[in-house]
C-alpha cells in the first residue's frame, strides 16, 4: 500500500510538473507573439518615419505639387511669358498665315484684339480712337497665404539670376508687440505657397539681393539690424544669417528703411549700403567678418531753433547708373541730399520741393543724370542733378494720400509707376502725357481714368488697402505690386510699348525730349 501511495504520489508529481510544463509554455507562447507584434510596430514605423522623412518622397511630392500647380494656373503662366493663349495663339497663326498668303491679315487682328480685352470688357472700352489696346494691368497671381495676413508688405525684390523668384518682407507694425517679421520667397512655379520661409526676429523693412552673389540676401530691421542671408542652405539651417549688425559698434540705432548692395569695381567688389533714421547712411563690408563706416551723417539745414536733434532722418537713397562715388539721401525733412562716399563733411547738392518725407528715390535706369521722388506730400518728383528743383512734377487730381513708392521701368526710359495709399497702381508713360498716368487701377480692380466732379465719396466703392510697394519685372511684361494686407499681385501689362528695340543712346535722347 505504501509502495502504491508511493506511487501515486509519484505519478501525482509528474502530472503536476506537467501541467506546470504546459503552462509555462503556453505563457512563453503568448510573449513570444506580443514580442513579435511589438516589434513589426515598431518596425513599420520606422519605416514610415525613414520614408516621410526621405528626399525621393519630398522630390515627388514637388514634382505632384507643380503638375497640380501647371494645371491649375498654365494660362497664366503663359501669359506672364507673353505667349498667346488659347484663340489668341490660332488667330496668330492665322493672321501670320494670311499675311504670308497676301489675305486680309486686319480683320484677324482687329478679332484678336477682341480676344485679348479679357472678361468684362468691351472693344469700345479698351481700344483709343485709332484701334490700338488701351493701355491695362490684368491681375495674373495673387502672392498670399496664412503667414502674411496681418502683415504689411515693406519691401520686394527680384532675384539677379532666377528673374522668377521674387523675395517680399514683410512687418507687423500696428501693434505695440514685437511681432517679428518675414521674408518669403515666391515662385511662378507656385503661386499660392512661398518656396521658402524666413522667420525673422524683428520687422523686416528692407530687402536685397547681391549681384556678384546671387545666393545672398540682406535684410534690413525695424530693430535697426542689418543681417544677411545665405539661401544655399537648407530650410532648417536658414533661421540664423550668416552675418548680421548684432551688437556691432556700427549698428543702427533706428529703423533701417533700405539696403542696397552697391559694386565698387574689381578691386574693392560688392559692400552693402544701408539709411536709418538714426541719421546715418552706412556702408558695411564682409571681408573680415561684417565691418562698417559711416558714409554720411544727415544733418538738418536751415534754420535749427527749436530742434532738438540737428540729425536728419534717413528714409532713402540710391546711386545712379554705373556711378558708385555719389548718392543720393531723402529725408524726413523732405530735402533730397547728393552726397560723395569719399567725402562726408557736407552734401555736393540740396534739392528742394518735397514738402514732406521723401519715401522713395529711384535713379533712371538709362541716363544717370536722372532720378524720381516720391513723398508723402502726394507728388512724384523727377529730377536732373544740374537743377536744384525739379524739372517735372506728377499728381493725379483726385489723388489726395501719400505716394509710397515708384519704379522705373527697366526696358523703356519714359515709363514709371507709383503706388499711393488710397490703394490705387498708376502708370505714367511721360510720351503720352506728363499730366495724367496712361493707367490707374485701384487693387479691387475698379478704374479711375477719368473725373467726375460730382461724384460721391461712396461711388469709388469699397475702401482699399494701401499700396506699399512696387517693381517692375526685368524680363517680363509685368508688374508686381504689395500693400498693407499682406496680398502681392502680379499683373500683366497691356497696351504699352515695353520692350523697344531701341539702343541705351536713343532711351536716354526719348526721355530728355520728354523733359524738354
Amino acid at each position: 500500500a505504501e509502495d502504491a501511495a508511493a506511487g501515486g504520489d509519484e505519478g501525482k508529481t509528474d502530472v503536476d510538473s506537467f501541467g506546470a510544463e504546459m503552462v509555462e509554455e503556453t505563457d512563453t507562447g503568448v510573449d513570444s507573439g506580443a514580442g513579435e507584434q511589438t516589434s513589426e510596430i515598431i518596425l513599420a514605423a520606422q519605416q514610415a518615419e525613414r520614408i516621410l522623412n526621405s528626399a525621393d518622397l519630398e522630390t515627388s511630392l514637388n514634382l505632384v505639387e507643380r503638375a497640380v500647380q501647371q494645371n491649375l494656373f498654365h494660362e497664366k503662366q503663359l501669359r506672364y511669358r507673353e505667349c498667346p493663349v488659347g484663340d489668341e495663339a490660332l488667330l496668330a497663326t492665322t493672321s501670320t498665315a494670311n499675311g504670308a498668303a497676301g489675305g486680309d491679315a486686319a480683320a484677324a487682328a482687329a478679332v484678336n484684339l477682341d480676344a485679348a480685352l479679357g472678361e468684362g470688357g468691351s472693344q469700345a472700352d479698351s481700344l483709343t480712337t485709332n484701334g490700338a489696346v488701351k493701355p491695362n494691368l490684368k491681375n495674373l497671381f495673387t502672392f498670399e497665404c496664412e503667414f502674411t495676413a496681418g502683415r504689411t508688405v515693406t519691401s520686394m525684390v527680384w532675384n539677379r539670376v532666377n528673374k522668377d523668384i521674387l523675395a517680399v518682407g514683410y512687418g507687423e507694425f500696428q501693434s505695440s508687440e514685437n511681432a517679428g517679421g518675414l521674408v518669403l520667397f515666391w515662385s511662378l512655379r507656385n503661386p499660392q505657397f512661398p518656396e521658402r520661409v524666413l522667420d525673422i526676429p524683428s520687422g523686416v523693412t528692407a530687402v536685397d539681393f547681391s549681384s556678384k552673389m546671387p545666393n545672398l540676401l540682406a535684410v534690413g530691421m525695424y530693430d535697426g539690424t542689418v543681417a544677411i542671408y545665405n539661401l544655399r542652405k537648407d530650410q532648417s539651417d536658414l533661421k540664423a544669417p550668416v552675418l548680421e549688425s548684432g551688437n556691432l559698434p556700427g549698428k543702427h540705432m533706428d529703423p533701417v528703411w533700405q539696403v542696397k548692395w552697391i559694386d565698387k569695381g574689381p578691386e574693392r567688389g560688392e559692400t552693402l549700403v544701408s539709411i536709418s533714421t538714426d541719421g546715418r547712411v552706412v556702408e558695411w563690408s564682409m571681408k573680415k567678418g561684417l565691418s562698417s563706416h559711416s558714409l554720411m551723417v544727415l544733418k538738418r539745414i536751415g534754420n535749427s531753433d527749436g530742434i532738438i536733434s540737428r540729425q536728419a532722418s534717413g528714409l532713402s537713397f540710391d546711386f545712379p547708373q554705373g556711378d558708385s562715388s555719389m548718392y543720393y539721401a531723402g529725408t524726413e525733412d523732405g530735402y533730397i541730399h547728393r552726397c560723395s562716399c569719399s567725402y562726408n563733411e557736407q552734401y555736393l547738392d540740396t534739392y528742394t520741393g518735397h514738402t514732406g518725407p521723401v519715401y522713395r528715390i529711384r535713379c533712371s535706369p538709362f541716363w544717370p543724370t536722372a532720378f524720381l521722388s516720391c513723398s508723402a506730400d502726394w507728388t512724384v518728383k523727377l529730377w536732373t542733378h544740374e537743377q536744384q528743383e525739379f524739372v517735372q512734377q506728377f499728381h493725379s487730381v483726385d489723388l489726395s494720400d501719400v505716394v509710397h513708392d515708384i519704379a522705373w521701368s527697366p526696358t523703356t526710359s519714359t515709363i514709371f509707376g507709383s503706388v499711393t495709399g488710397d490703394g490705387r497702381v498708376e502708370i505714367w508713360d511721360l510720351s503720352v502725357s506728363m499730366l495724367d498716368p496712361v493707367v490707374c487701377l485701384f487693387s479691387d480692380g475698379t478704374k479711375n481714368n477719368t473725373l467726375e466732379f460730382d461724384d460721391e465719396p461712396e461711388d469709388k466703392g469699397v475702401e482699399c488697402p494701401a499700396q506699399t510697394s512696387i517693381l517692375f519685372s526685368d524680363t517680363e511684361p509685368v508688374l508686381a505690386v504689395g500693400d498693407e494686407t499682406g496680398a502681392v499681385r502680379v499683373y500683366q501689362i497691356g497696351g504699352l510699348d515695353l520692350t523697344p528695340d531701341l539702343p541705351v543712346q536713343a532711351q536716354i535722347d526719348r526721355l530728355k525730349g520728354c523733359m524738354a
